[in-house]
């Protein structure tokens, strides 16, 4: 249903208010919708109405987000909260929504930071370095990252420039005190002028953000990149028309790096769309423009440009700038290799193939690049590194680190989290309060209770999350403008830093006349690594398009499905393994042949369960309407035919 009058003015140069009251709650089903309104791993995720800003047969729309809006405000002047940075990509209503958050926190006093004039877009990573780094009380960006473009974004962040943790729960009970409130005595939600004093346009950290990086990212790989420029090497780097493009070309420029359409580097997909210029429609289906998945990678024209030698390696950012991936060629020789060694390869001409690679694949490589740069640098043994990693990401990461330690006495950490970077930012700070304290010898307890010890001096080589987001750490902590802050890395993913180390690795093996697929299968050798064979199965749970009481019907279906599959793998958690074997057992399609189980745990996010040569993780998304089924082996064979058999067990 859609409202037949607009609730305010977007972008109006005088004050406004919005009376909701309890004709309005039952108009726009506002009961049911914040029963429902909660804050997932990624702030708050949802249909929108591309075409109307306030149609309420959408969760998302001009009303929903004007309450979640004045939760948040009157929560932050409780807490003492007095500056907030709002930023955006390029989602339908992106605009509008940046200016209803900065009217209306304005009218509660509260100082707003929106991007200099000239830049419409913020990238995720900079809102959450520039909240950090300027000093500000906490930020929010409107972003639904990777999703379809038909769905909207909200990501608040606290003053560290990390996702929220305790305050997203206290958010939603607001949300339902307010809806509440208009049921009963009336709720009026006002808003400043838009051009309100308190509404400033000075948020551009983009110079110091550049001084980070390059203490990130070690300057002989830096190097690399003109050397192989020299040689005729070019990248091109996708933007899918989100935000990334005026951005990166900043700091390309800032790092020396020539980018242009005949240049080096190039952009394709920069023009910013709000549909993205239809990436991840196939067939007439939605895909999301998550560009891990291959309804992207394969139809961005990658292909084309690579078989035309127009680039030597086409790179992809998702539309806020947090994901990324990458095709590639390799020598036809390599092209059995790869495919043995979990590779995703397809033909291109007599002598290249097409390499694909994933985000855990990506990050196997960089972990090991960053590891090696260390000792070149002689950086490595002046910290307690530690390369840290989400329970359902690829455990060939953390391998690199362990191998390291036993050939040469390294003292390189390992870590695992729950799924959400914001886990990552947890971790980071608390170590962060230990070396305040003056710790001797900082750690971290995982959630099944295991104490891991760093060291005096903990740094983050690699935080990695197997779905496309990363981020590492400098060696040492980067000051806030003032100094009043401290940080030992960043609090959120950062594909500008993994876009940046990936082409330096690119330009180095451009040079020595390798491939990114040559290098991997090298790593494997050189690490002797077990891990090989990933995969993930996404079942959808529902239509996330439909509108109106299909989609509540839908949902409801969807959602019993989620909690009955959810409830019985839980409830294998703790049980001896085989009673939790005999269980799996009798679910499974006939057949069916289940490895010995070692344990059976609960991981933060889902059911973890240990096999003696695999593990499998069942987690709901927290930001779509799907079921993860993760597995990861040494035999290719086997992950695929039980993962399959899995996601086929009879649970209701």
């Amino acid at each position: 249903m859609s409202n037949a009058k607009p609730l305010f003015t977007p972008f109006l140069a005088e004050a406004q208010e919005i009376t909701v009251g309890s004709e309005l709650v039952s108009a726009a089903g506002l009961d049911s919708w914040s029963a429902q309104f909660q804050l997932g791993t990624a702030g708050y995720r949802d249909l929108l109405d591309p075409d109307d800003l306030f149609n309420f047969g959408v969760p998302l729309n001009g009303l929903t987000l004007a309450i979640i809006l004045e939760a948040r405000a009157r929560l932050a002047v409780e807490n003492g909260i007095r500056s907030l940075h709002v930023g955006g990509e390029v989602r339908p209503h992106t605009q509008e929504f940046i200016d209803l958050a900065a009217r209306l926190y304005a009218a509660h006093g509260i100082r707003v930071h929106l991007r200099a004039d000239g830049e419409r877009t913020t990238p995720i990573w900079l809102s959450s370095f520039g909240v950090f780094y300027d000093e500000l009380d906490g930020g929010e960006n409107f972003t639904a990252s990777h999703s379809q473009s038909y769905k909207g974004g909200w990501k608040p962040m606290e003053a560290a420039g990390g996702q929220l943790l305790e305050m997203a729960g206290l958010i939603a009970d607001r949300v339902r005190e307010l809806v509440a409130e208009a049921r009963g005595s009336g709720l009026i939600i006002r808003l400043a002028s838009a051009d309100n004093d308190l509404i400033l346009r000075d948020f551009d950290p983009v110079d110091p953000y550049v001084s980070v990086l390059k203490q990130v990212v070690p300057a002989g790989l830096l190097d690399e990149i003109p050397r192989a420029a020299e040689a005729g090497f070019r990248a091109a780097f996708c933007t899918e028309g989100g935000s990334m493009g005026p951005t990166a070309r900043r700091i390309f420029a800032a790092l020396g790096i020539p980018c242009g359409d005949d240049e080096s580097v190039f952009f394709t997909h920069e023009t910013e769309s709000s549909t993205y210029h239809g990436i991840g429609i196939v067939d007439g289906v939605n895909h999301g423009v998550d560009p891990g998945k291959w309804q992207v990678y394969k139809n961005v024209g990658a292909q084309e440009m690579l078989a035309a030698g127009d680039c030597d390696v086409f790179f992809i950012w998702d539309p806020d700038g947090d994901r990324f991936n990458m095709v590639t060629v390799a020598p036809v020789a390599l092209a059995d290799p790869a495919k043995s060694a979990g590779l995703e390869v397809d033909p291109l001409d007599d002598d290249r193939c097409l390499v694909f690679f994933k985000p855990n694949q990506i990050y196997f490589m960089l972990t090991a690049l960053k590891i090696a740069s260390l000792a070149e640098a002689g950086e490595l043994e002046n910290y307690n590194w530690i390369v840290a990693s989400t329970w359902p990401t690829s455990m060939s990461i953390g391998e690199i680190a362990h191998t390291f330690n036993e050939r040469f006495g390294g003292s390189l950490g390992t870590f695992r989290v729950p799924v959400g970077f914001k886990y990552f930012a947890s971790l980071v700070g608390d170590l962060e309060d230990q070396i305040a304290a003056g710790n001797p010898n900082t750690g971290a307890v995982d959630v099944t209770g295991t104490k891991s010890e760093f060291g005096p001096r903990p740094r983050m080589l690699m935080m990695a999350e197997e779905s496309g987001g990363a981020a590492m750490g400098s060696a040492e902590p980067v000051t806030s403008r003032h100094g009043n802050r401290t940080s030992l890395a960043p609090k959120e993913k950062d594909a500008m830093q993994i876009g940046v180390m990936a082409l330096c690795l690119a330009a180095r093996l451009h040079s020595q006349g390798g491939s990114f697929a040559g290098y991997y299968l090298e790593l494997l050798e050189k690490y002797e690594t077990r891990y090989r064979f990933y995969e993930r199965r996404d079942i959808t749970l529902f239509d996330e398009s439909l509108k109106g009481s299909a989609r509540d019907d839908a949902k409801a279906a969807g959602n019993a499905r989620k909690e009955a599959t959810v409830a019985f793998f839980a409830s294998l958690e703790g049980k001896d393994p085989s009673e939790a074997a005999a269980a799996l057992v009798e679910r499974m399609p006939e057949g069916s042949v289940l490895p010995t189980i070692s344990r059976v745990f609960h991981a933060g996010d889902g059911t973890y369960i240990e096999f003696d040569s695999l593990w499998f993780e069942l987690r709901a998304s927290g930001t779509d309407a799907v079921l993860r089924y993760y597995m990861e082996g040494r035999d290719s064979d086997l992950v695929a035919e039980l993962n399959e058999a899995f996601t086929r067990l009879e649970v209701g």
